[in-house]
C-alpha cells in the first residue's frame, strides 16, 4: 500500500439526500448542419494541444423520437492531453427545472465524470456520472448517463 496518503473514516452523520438517474442520454453532436458544440480555438500544434469547444448538449431521457428533453450540457472542453470537460448540467425538465450540477472530468469513454456542486435541488452536490457509448452516429455519439449523488440537507 502507498504510503503517500491517508484515509481516516469519520463518524460525523451528515443529513441529506441522494439522488439516482438512470437512462438518461446525451447527444454529442458535431458533424452536423445544427451541432450543439463548436471549437471556437483551433489547437495549432503537433500535439493537438490548445484545442477549445463550447458545448450546449442535449440530454433526453430515451433515445425515441418522443424522449423528452431533460438537461443541457452547457460549457466547455479545451484540449491538453485529453479533452477536459467543465460544464453545467442545467435541467430543463418540470421537477428540476432551473436546478444544476457542476460537472468536471475528461472525455474519454472508460472514465468517469465529477459532481462538485450543484445548484436549486442539488445545491452542495456531489457525486459521479457514469458514462457509456450508446451509439455512434454520423453526426457524432449519443452517451449513455448514470448519475449518483448526494446533496446535505440545510
Amino acid at each position: 500500500m502507498a504510503s503517500y496518503y491517508e484515509i481516516t473514516s469519520r463518524g460525523a452523520l451528515i443529513k441529506g439526500r441522494e439522488f439516482n438517474f438512470s437512462n438518461l442520454y446525451l447527444y454529442h453532436i458535431y458533424n452536423s448542419s445544427e451541432p450543439n458544440q463548436q471549437q471556437i480555438i483551433d489547437n495549432v500544434s503537433s500535439t493537438a494541444m490548445g484545442g477549445l469547444t463550447v458545448n450546449n448538449w442535449t440530454v433526453y431521457d430515451g433515445v425515441a423520437s418522443d424522449a423528452t428533453l431533460v438537461a443541457r450540457g452547457q460549457g466547455l472542453h479545451t484540449y491538453a492531453g485529453n479533452w477536459h470537460c467543465s460544464f453545467t448540467l442545467v435541467f430543463e425538465d418540470e421537477r428540476f427545472n432551473g436546478s444544476t450540477l457542476e460537472v468536471k472530468g475528461i472525455f474519454e469513454e472508460t472514465h468517469d465524470w465529477a459532481i462538485v456542486g450543484g445548484t436549486g435541488e442539488f445545491a452542495m452536490a456531489s457525486g459521479v456520472i457514469k458514462k457509456t457509448v450508446y451509439e455512434r452516429t454520423p453526426e457524432g455519439t449519443i452517451i449513455k448517463l448514470t448519475i449518483r449523488g448526494f446533496c446535505p440537507d440545510f
